[in-house]
């Protein structure tokens, strides 16, 4: 079947023959058969139906738990050498103290074994109105100036400096460690084929997860956070380092060859200059992941605006909560459009005969700046320290507004809450959870051997089935109910906003602005307005989960309606088809692979929300036993739940991405 073949004929009357009643049926019946006998068999025996095939709970499922603290309590006390494992990672993490203290010294106090004073606020403010029009150009070095202005104006500065420091100390870790991995990946398949899977579940893994065995090894402190925001963000940049040596064309391969490249030749003046767009990507991606995380690392120890977060959230203070929020809110923009801008920023070719301050104008302003900021530094206090007298807090006034958004609007969004949380997510959290575990993964594995054959049966019938004998299945089905719940609502959003974005360019790069900025958020962000409006409870995290997830479902939708062949768009127009017509029986079918691949994305968006929800309080599922097993230390517990968390986006993204898959070959668009 190819895609010409859905093209309609306006002119002729439809006689293509539909696919009989009886296949679909039978389609339907292995599919939900098994899980419908085995709901049947349930509801009719009721209490005697056996518990085990039910749920099984913590204290009767397998000791999992106990075996890996058992092997965790090992390696951390039993002695080699004189030196216990604990020994051992403590003294590695000791070696990124040094970086830490220096970049918070130069950002914040100063770094006294040194002798040298923090950089003045000023000098920032420059320097990265400089960067920003250097890489950008004009408004970008406005963007970048006002957001480090913005930090010394509301008085987050301290705070804000912290959190920057453990970013610049911590990417740079990640790119290295990441691009030695792609770069081992790329030229070695067999590492390769054992580094993938490895990469998939880390990026699965809910970011709770990296915590708790960082706090067993190394404990709670700064450092800590650091080292679990460091490896959080290993996976993209190894990623986008295989996929760019691998996407070097052979021609420019072969032009390096022939020319008699030594294999290090090749690598730093062949591939590595050929992969730099990935690799500025991958680069791009640390970033953005190292500031995320780093907000998230105040549950060990992390200083910065993180912890501040945390702190106000807890005692429900939106105003400054919201002040704070919108100082990581301008980081990450900032950040995110620098290193964007970077990577698309190509070398430049000098003219010859030029003065140095005209080949080098950047590097002259920049250097300006640090003078002036010097000697205003010199003469004045304030080039130095921002003075307190001169900043400003709206806090008073969000407060007012929360007062009376909880006030006047207590009617409206009472009755919208106790709607949302009685009438349809109560009867789908109880739905939920009167099927018993192995109904579930009989529906599931038959769905998988409908889509991929057996072997993707067996795959997420026993993902689903560790989730079940690990004693964790009710609290997955109550974090799964309230992520599908936001799936359900993302899609009925982002899809018709996906294809309204697809109708035009302007439409699609507005849209693309507002996209790149909500994805930019650090997901801890998304909290604060919802507890605003509903403070705690399933509605605020659904709520949370649908502005945090919606985006995906947006960005696939525009992508797979803007990707379809123009020459069939030509044919279906030629053929006489209306808009709707186009878009119903052309657009759409073609589009619908890539809106699959969005809602996988919404899916496992969501579940990872469903995680930093839990921390707001108000719902059950595996996010409160995480902060239990982080509160507790509990290597084993935490590392089974994240696993339990993970088994549930791998098994989807298994099945919606074989199915994408096969449905393109089908509809010859791979």
């Amino acid at each position: 079947m190819t895609a010409q073949a859905l093209l309609p004929d306006a002119t002729k009357k439809d006689t293509t023959p539909r696919r009989p009643v009886g296949r679909l049926a039978k389609t339907l019946a292995f599919i939900a058969g098994p899980f419908v006998f085995i709901q049947v068999i349930a509801q009719i025996m009721g209490d005697r139906f056996p518990g085990p095939l039910s749920s099984i709970e913590e204290d009767a499922a397998p000791p999992l738990v106990e075996w890996i603290n058992s092997v965790v309590l090992f390696f951390r006390n039993e002695e080699l050498f004189g030196l216990t494992g604990r020994d051992v990672t403590r003294a590695i993490a000791g070696l990124i103290d040094w970086p830490l203290e220096l970049s918070e010294g130069l950002l914040t106090t100063g770094y006294d074994p040194l002798g040298l004073p923090a950089i003045p606020w000023v000098m920032l403010v420059g320097l990265a109105g400089v960067l920003g029009s250097y890489v950008g150009g004009t408004r970008l070095a406005l963007l970048g100036a006002f957001g480090v202005l913005y930090l010394a104006l509301f008085d987050v500065w301290n705070d804000s400096m912290v959190t920057l420091s453990t970013v610049l100390v911590s990417a740079p870790l990640a790119v290295l460690i990441g691009w030695v991995l792609g770069l081992i990946g790329a030229k070695r398949r067999w590492f390769e084929a054992g580094l993938i899977p490895g990469l998939n579940l880390a990026q699965s893994l809910p970011h709770f997860a990296y915590f708790i065995p960082i706090a067993v090894f190394v404990g709670i402190s700064h450092k800590a956070g650091v080292i679990a925001t460091v490896l959080f963000a290993i996976p993209p940049m190894a990623k986008l380092t295989m996929l760019g040596l691998r996407g070097v064309s052979p021609e420019v391969i072969e032009a390096g060859l022939m020319s008699g490249s030594t294999p290090r030749q090749m690598l730093w003046k062949v591939e590595m200059p050929a992969a730099r767009p990935a690799l500025m990507v991958g680069v791009n991606q640390v970033i953005m992941q190292c500031l995320g995380m780093t907000v998230l690392a105040a549950f060990v120890g992390t200083r910065g605006l993180g912890a501040k977060l945390l702190n106000l959230l807890q005692s429900l203070r939106i105003g400054a909560a919201l002040e704070r929020g919108l100082a990581v809110v301008l980081l990450a923009i900032v950040l995110d459009r620098l290193s964007q801008a970077a990577a698309r920023r190509r070398p430049e070719h000098q003219e010859e005969g030029l003065s140095f301050w005209r080949a080098h104008p950047h590097l002259v302003a920049g250097a300006a700046v640090v003078i002036v900021a010097v000697l205003a530094g010199l003469m004045t206090d304030w080039a130095d320290t921002y003075p307190e007298a001169w900043t400003f807090s709206t806090s008073s006034f969000w407060d007012s507004v929360v007062d009376y958004v909880q006030v006047e609007w207590r009617g409206p969004l009472g009755a919208f809450k106790d709607f949302v949380s009685v009438q349809l997510l109560l009867p789908m959290k109880n739905g939920f959870l009167a099927v018993p575990w192995i109904g579930m993964v009989a529906l599931v594995g038959a769905i998988g051997w409908k889509v991929g054959g057996v072997r993707l049966a067996a795959i997420v019938a026993g993902l689903l089935s560790f989730i079940a004998i690990a004693g964790f299945w009710t609290p997955a089905v109550e974090s799964l109910y309230l992520a599908v719940a936001a799936v359900l609502v993302s899609v009925v959003v982002g899809v018709p906003l996906g294809v309204f974005g697809s109708r035009s360019d302007r439409l699609h790069n507005a849209m693309q602005v507002v996209l790149d900025t909500f994805q930019t958020l650090p997901s801890f962000i998304y909290l604060i307005p919802v507890v605003m409006l509903f403070q705690v409870g399933p509605v605020a995290a659904l709520t949370a989960i649908v502005f945090y997830s919606t985006v995906p479902a947006i960005r696939y939708t525009m992508l797979g309606m803007r990707n379809v062949p123009e020459d069939l768009l030509e044919a279906a127009a030629t053929s006489g088809c209306t808009k709707r017509q186009t878009l119903w029986k052309v657009r759409f079918p073609l589009a619908l692979p890539e809106i699959m691949l969005g809602v996988n994305q919404v899916l496992m968006f969501s579940l990872l929300m469903v995680m930093i929800a839990a921390f707001i309080g108000g719902i059950d599922g595996l996010g409160d036993e995480i902060l239990i097993a982080l509160r507790d230390q509990d290597a084993g517990k935490g590392l089974v739940v994240g696993l339990s968390l993970a088994f549930l986006g791998i098994a989807a993204d298994q099945i919606i991405g074989t199915w994408s898959r096969e449905r393109k070959r089908q509809l010859g668009l791979d």
